[in-house]
């Protein structure tokens, strides 16, 4: 049998696909009941007690409770300890898995052997392949792991034949998202999602805890959650009384500790107030994702509501304040999720090309995904994002990466990273890869690295040179990750220096740059000086109308230094329509090690398709281009002409020396014309 499982932060819940009706339906556990407590405990005695019977303990402050740890899922820094076992969020989820397929299989008489498992929408890829092992743990197939929204989604708008642009409002009981979907004639079609994967309903519940506990601190000056068993018992009592506030104005929380019984009315006007600010915190995220999306409020048809904590009125009231939409509730509120994995078990494992036929299923993916490199002026780490948030998925792309003539390297080790952050250590790095088996006889080589987004949102990292697959083993990413904020010369090989360097020198000579010359002079000059070496050779190409080699490929740098006077304004007539990219191109193609070219310009160019077309057949020689613009330049132009990342500088001529020594000091960090723009 299929089954979808809900595997919620405070309730799970486990359904099935019925063909007879189809329809999907929940498959009660041995209490009869729907919904099953995300809960574990721990006995002294060994025992290991699950869902309702583990409530049941956690009220009663007995044994050691394990709940709410999906939130701690792909941490490797939670953990549970109990009877000198440690258990991971995983190793947890594994055990609660297996107790809700045993349930089912036990209350609907069948064996279930394929599953399909929902999770939060904002989900990272480590949380991902955990949910996916815990699974399959269990000895049962993953079918495939679904966002907890667009499972809703699908539960609602299976077979719906009016076209609606809906926004699924997800707030379970540890975890918020936000999806917006169209739905059409039973097709999903996710277009972006967004969340906060850690807030939920217990949050609210921490409200009403902390508002009971801190009057009764004020009235006996003793503190009920400094007793772990206690607080216990209190969790699991703010859930029940903010239950009771979703039909009743007020509730008296009761609390006995020590000795002391304090009772304080609570009204749901107190409790709402007390709890904005976790409703602004909703509307954030729905305001960052309605931004990104480009969409207003007028572009949504209606808000379904998903989840049990949008049982709490406040929730409607406060999304029709600020929307103005219809807010849709159901019956089916804690149970939307469930259905909606147990149809797309159906649809996926399904030999039925009627059912199949009738729903189409397209998700995005919630994180940008990204590679470790280096900024443009080699002096820190930055997270280059290699596939957008919110892109369909599975989506996939190639980046090529050039190994340089005279880098002998056998192995290429890259760094995957989730967020939307350009500083690595803000982001979540996945894992680190080491690519091998390719053949580098040290004359320069181009091997592409693919990255993927599949179904599941899972990441993969994968490698050719031509048309041969290459070796992507992956190694534990180091602990101490603290390289990443440092520069990155410190991490540089100690024979980069050997690497030959072919730097080719374009300078705009347009009338525009007669009062300028001096400084332009002095800045090069500074330049050449402190790029100057052994392996390095430079020349030196001037632009007007014509363009003119002024010095060919040297490697005496005083040649070049010496040339520079000789720069006059309007020697090769007096407009930009030459485009000199073509000639530094012919004067690299025989050079070998790392290619450059470096242009200085203060005007607009005429010919700038042409101009464009030239940047591209660089970018296709693994030439390096940076394009460095003052006074009139264009910005624009620049980034089309640029081919590495971040090689469109446009700065003043009072800034143009530390603008070149700023470049220079990427060059021999190494780091320039070593990554290619796609």
């Amino acid at each position: 049998m299929k089954a979808g499982i809900d595997l919620g932060t405070t309730y799970s819940t486990v359904a099935r696909y019925d063909r007879m009706t189809s329809k999907p339906e929940v498959i009660l556990n041995r209490f009869g009941k729907e919904l099953t407590p995300s809960v574990i405990c721990f006995l002294d005695s060994g025992e290991i007690l699950i869902g309702e019977d583990a409530k049941d303990m956690q009220a009663g402050g007995a044994g050691i409770n394990a709940a709410a740890f999906k939130r701690g899922m792909g941490n490797p820094n939670f953990s549970v300890e109990a009877n000198g076992k440690t258990y991971s969020a995983e190793q947890l989820s594994t055990i609660l898995l297996k107790e809700l397929i045993k349930e089912a299989e036990e209350t609907s008489g069948q064996k279930i052997d394929q599953v399909v498992i929902t999770v939060p929408a904002y989900f990272n890829d480590l949380q991902r392949k955990a949910t996916i092992r815990a699974g399959e743990a269990c000895g049962v197939k993953v079918l495939k792991i679904i966002n907890e929204p667009t499972a809703a989604a699908i539960s609602y708008g299976y077979k719906h034949s009016e076209d609606k642009t809906i926004m699924v409002y997800d707030l379970g009981g540890g975890t918020f998202d936000v999806t917006i979907v169209k739905v059409s004639k039973g097709n999903i079609d996710v277009i972006g999602t967004e969340g906060n994967h850690i807030l939920g309903g217990k949050d609210w519940d921490a409200v009403l805890m902390n508002n009971a506990c801190d009057r009764f601190n004020e009235e006996f000056e003793e503190d009920p959650r400094d007793d772990p068993a206690t607080k216990n018992e209190l969790i699991v009592a703010s859930e029940d009384y903010k239950r009771l506030l979703t039909k009743s104005d007020s509730i008296t929380f009761i609390i006995k500790y020590n000795g002391h019984t304090g009772r304080y009315d609570i009204t749901r006007a107190d409790f709402d107030a007390g709890t904005k600010y976790l409703l602004n915190a909703t509307k954030d995220v729905i305001d960052k994702l309605m931004a990104d999306l480009k969409l207003q409020w007028g572009d949504i048809s209606e808000i379904l509501l998903c989840g049990g904590s949008t049982r709490m009125p406040q929730v409607s009231e406060y999304l029709k304040q600020i929307s103005g939409r219809e807010v849709i509730t159901h019956q089916d509120t804690d149970l939307a999720v469930a259905k909606g994995a147990a149809i797309t078990a159906e649809l996926y494992a399904s030999t039925d090309t009627r059912l199949r036929g009738d729903v189409r299923i397209s998700d995005v993916t919630a994180h940008s995904l990204g590679a470790l490199s280096v900024s443009i002026d080699g002096n820190k780490y930055v997270n280059e994002i290699i596939i957008k948030r919110n892109s369909k998925i599975p989506a996939s792309v190639k980046k090529p990466f050039r190994i340089q003539e005279g880098n002998m390297t056998d192995h290429i080790e890259v760094y995957t990273l989730q967020g939307e952050s350009r500083v690595p250590t803000d982001c979540v790095v996945l894992a680190k890869e080491v690519i091998t088996g390719f053949a580098n006889d040290g004359s320069g080589t181009a091997i592409d690295i693919g990255y993927s987004y599949d179904e599941n949102s899972v990441v993969h990292v994968y490698a050719y040179q031509g048309d041969e697959e290459l070796h992507v083993d992956s190694e534990p990413v180091p602990e101490d990750l603290t390289f990443m904020s440092g520069n990155p010369h410190d991490m540089a090989a100690a024979d980069d220096s050997k690497i030959a360097r072919n730097i080719i020198i374009c300078v705009d000579l347009s009338r525009s740059m007669k009062p300028s010359m001096e400084q332009v002079t002095s800045a090069i000059t500074d330049f050449v000086k402190t790029t100057a070496g052994e392996n390095t050779k430079f020349g030196l190409v001037g632009f007007g109308d014509k363009v003119g080699v002024i010095r060919d490929m040297t490697a005496d740098s005083d040649v070049i230094i010496g040339a520079l006077p000789d720069l006059k304004p309007n020697m090769l007539g007096r407009g930009t329509d030459g485009c000199p990219l073509g000639t530094a191109e012919s004067m690299l193609a025989n050079q070998p090690g790392v290619k450059m070219i470096v242009v200085l310009t203060d005007g607009e160019w005429g010919k700038r398709d042409f101009a464009v077309g030239e940047a591209l057949n660089c970018r296709n020689s693994h030439i390096a281009v940076v394009a460095i613009g003052f006074g009139e330049a264009d910005t624009s132009f620049l980034k089309q002409i640029a081919t590495v990342d971040e090689g469109a500088v446009y700065t003043t001529l009072s800034s143009l020396g530390s603008t070149f020594s700023t470049i220079a000091t990427a060059i021999n960090n190494g780091s320039m014309g070593l990554r290619e723009r796609k």
